[in-house]
Order: C-alpha cells, then structure tokens, then sequence
C-alpha cells in the first residue's frame, strides 16, 4: 500500500495525534500517550466503529468516559475530547488511504514522506 522507506513516514496527523506506518501494512495510531497497533483496514473499521459514537458525544456535551469495541480486539475506553480527537485523525487517515487505494488502483507512483 506505502512506497518502502526505511524509517517511520506519518499517514497523516493532527496536533492530538498521528496515524504511522509501522510497516509496509500495520499502522501505528497515537492518541496523546496511548499508542495502538492496526493493519490498514482495521483503521477503517475502527473509524467505522466510532462515527455514531462521535455523534453521540457531540449532542452529549458533557465529560463522560466513552468504549470502542472491536472485533478481535481489546476495548478501547476514551474520554470526550478523546472521542473527538480521534474521530478528528481516523477521518483524516481513513481519506489518506483512500487516496493511495485511488493513485494505487490507477497504477499511480505516489509518495508518502
């Protein structure tokens, strides 16, 4: 899915966050201190998972504790903003890696660094 590259290259980031190739095929998503391991369509899935979430706690307004649960694996426990916050990078990752599924699928060099 990436071109290869020898060190760590960011999918995309927001100042709360990034969203890293680990590998050829795992990314890595940073949440503040927190750090989780995922295969490219696991992003997808996680960003799946919390869009109804995210709706929910932006009519919620208040300061509430919030679990993601996925399939396979550990639940994921986030505070309001870091609903938000998160929702916020897997949009913008989840856009990233549609368009190198697009420039891929056209046979499209691209670059990520």
């Amino acid at each position: 899915m990436r071109s290869t590259t020898s060190d760590t290259t960011t999918l995309f980031s927001t100042e709360h966050g990034a969203v890293d190739w680990a590998t050829d095929e795992r990314l890595a998503l940073t949440l503040g201190d927190r750090e989780w391991l995922f295969q490219a369509e696991e992003i997808r899935t996680l960003h799946d998972a919390l869009q109804p979430l995210a709706a929910q706690v932006y009519r919620c307004n208040c300061d509430c504790r919030w679990q993601v649960r996925l399939d396979g694996r550990e639940t994921i426990v986030l505070s309001t903003d870091e609903v938000l916050r998160m929702h916020s990078l897997l949009d913008g990752a989840g856009a990233m890696l549609e368009l190198y599924s697009t420039l891929d699928d056209a046979s499209i060099a691209h670059s990520v660094a």
